[in-house]
């Protein structure tokens, strides 16, 4: 590998100052760099806090790029590698220490992951083969172990891959019944890799949570069963200490899943200690106060009304909604739960038109990661739609609650989401909680920065909408392509992604069109 020059033409800047304060939102803009974005380039952004973040981009079909700016955004190092040819980028992972880059080709048995040591910038490349016809939906890694997910023959496997010594081995996962892994989660704390697995019989599903050391060999299991009406639909697990774990997830009724649908009633809460459950509860959506904000005036009333009606006769209105839960966050003497509502869209598409790691992957496009039909519902059995085509998830709020200790609901609160749109499914709103007890909720969405500030069921400061402008005299941003925001250190947020702008009033160097991609420092 080598060190481009810093007047290489795929690295070229415009950097951009401001520090426009704006008043109403408490967010001041710090500094905003734009990378040109020539033809196909794409750039993949990894943050690493403190450290800086990188940018990951393929500039030809044989080679990468990988840059990293520093805490300023000023750019540090920049590095080019060979690849094999025409493999896609499909995810990183990122332990704390490194990042490591996944490169592969759709249903390839081989793979070239490449670890990024973002210190002293320098890259080491392995080259592993897996299993024919492997349907990856998982990539982590902790140390120099690598833990890929996914399927083959719609099958769940697990692998686990040394690279030091290219050693590859299938961990066991059968477990009794049908079974697919939701989620692999990576616990620096602790040193683990937890996966979760939804156990289905019939309607009915369980969730097997497994802790896994970097060898692979297995730490701890718990397995959560669900009450005799509900079907448990998803559920991340999270240790606390030696002894004490907490599995959250939703539920829903049984009679209400099926391979199309995975119809979420609530959340639960199931917190083991040892190898015994101390509790499970389980906490209705129309049981919280603040659930259906998202809806109109008049559709929130007749909700309402229907909801006291069915549990004035000891029943409760069935709901049918996706969620994907965050990590909980522990609080002094309660449990921060997190989830974001969204639902899948469908279009039709001739199925001559399918293939690659686009619509034949299941509708997703291609070179931009992994997709995991099992992650939103465990009932899929890996079969169409007649011909229908995954058209993304559409967002419509995120739920937050407090839960005691004893799993009790103590407060909710939510934000709306205004026709957020995503072909990933990925946590979109970022949470950053205070000693004061407030918490604040971010997400971007059509170039702008949205946020509000919650204290528990209180809202302390309501919607607020921040433009992300450039800042260049005569600019009017034509298109927002893609957005992203991610809570970075200290007070502040980097947001990201691709513009088209255009300026027609400003100096001769700014004037005219331009297609970039955009990295923007924000205080709050």
């Amino acid at each position: 590998m080598t060190k481009n020059k810093l007047s290489a033409p795929h690295l070229v800047l415009l950097v951009l100052f401001f520090s426009s304060l704006y008043s109403q939102a408490g967010a001041q803009g710090v500094k905003r760099i734009e990378l040109p974005l020539p033809g196909n380039t794409a750039y993949q952004t990894v943050p690493l806090g403190e450290q800086g973040v990188l940018l990951i981009s393929k500039p030809d079909k044989a080679t990468f790029n990988v840059q990293k700016f520093d805490h300023n955004l000023e750019r540090v190092w920049s590095i080019d590698g060979p690849i094999e040819s025409n493999l896609d980028y499909i995810s990183s992972s990122y332990d704390g220490q490194a990042v490591f880059l996944l490169f592969s080709k759709y249903r390839s048995s081989l793979y070239q992951i490449v670890k990024v040591n973002v210190g002293p910038g320098f890259v080491e490349t392995f080259t592993i083969n897996t299993l024919d016809r492997f349907d990856i939906t998982d990539f982590k890694t902790l140390g120099y172990s690598v833990f890929m997910a996914g399927m083959v023959r719609n099958e769940p496997v697990l692998i686990h891959t040394l690279l030091t010594t290219s050693q590859t081995k299938v961990l066991p996962s059968a477990i009794k019944g049908s079974s697919a892994i939701q989620t692999v989660e990576v616990d620096t704390a602790h040193h683990l890799v937890n996966v979760s697995f939804a156990v289905k019989k019939g309607r009915q599903t369980k969730i097997v949570a497994r802790s896994y050391e970097e060898t692979g060999e297995l730490y701890t299991q718990v397995a959560v069963e669900p009450e005799a009406d509900y079907s448990l639909l998803s559920g991340r697990l999270q240790v606390l200490n030696d002894s004490v774990r907490v599995i959250i997830g939703t539920y829903g009724y049984r009679n209400m899943q099926s391979a199309a649908n995975a119809a979420a009633q609530g959340l639960y809460i199931s917190k083991i200690v040892g190898n015994a459950t101390v509790f499970t509860k389980y906490h209705s959506f129309t049981d919280f106060k603040n659930f259906f904000n998202f809806m109109t005036e008049r559709q929130q009333e007749k909700m309402e009304k229907r909801i006291r009606k069915k549990k004035e006769s000891g029943a409760d209105v069935k709901l049918n909604y996706g969620l994907l839960v965050h990590d909980i966050v522990p609080k002094t003497n309660n449990f921060l739960l997190v989830a974001e509502v969204f639902h899948p869209e469908y279009r039709y598409q001739n199925p001559s038109m399918m293939g690659g790691y686009g619509y034949g992957y299941l509708g997703y496009p291609i070179g931009t990661g992994l997709y995991n039909p099992y992650l939103w519902n465990p009932m899929y059995g890996g079969r169409g739609y007649n011909q229908q085509v995954f058209d993304g998830f559409s967002y419509t709020h995120a739920i937050m609650a407090g839960v005691d200790q004893s799993g009790n609901l103590l407060w909710d609160n939510s934000i709306s989401f205004d026709n957020v749109k995503s072909m990933e499914l990925r946590e979109k709103i970022r949470v950053q909680t205070f000693s004061n007890g407030n918490t604040r909720l971010v997400y971007s969405h059509n170039g702008a920065i949205r946020s509000k500030i919650i204290k528990g069921s209180q809202v302390i400061d309501s919607d607020r909408v921040i433009p992300n402008e450039t800042y260049v005299e005569g600019d009017k941003v034509r298109k927002t392509s893609t957005d992203d925001i991610d809570y970075w250190y200290g007070n502040f947020y980097l947001a990201w992604g691709e513009q088209r702008i255009v300026n027609a009033a400003g100096d001769p160097q700014t004037r005219g069109r331009r297609n970039v991609f955009y990295l923007n420092k924000i205080a709050y």
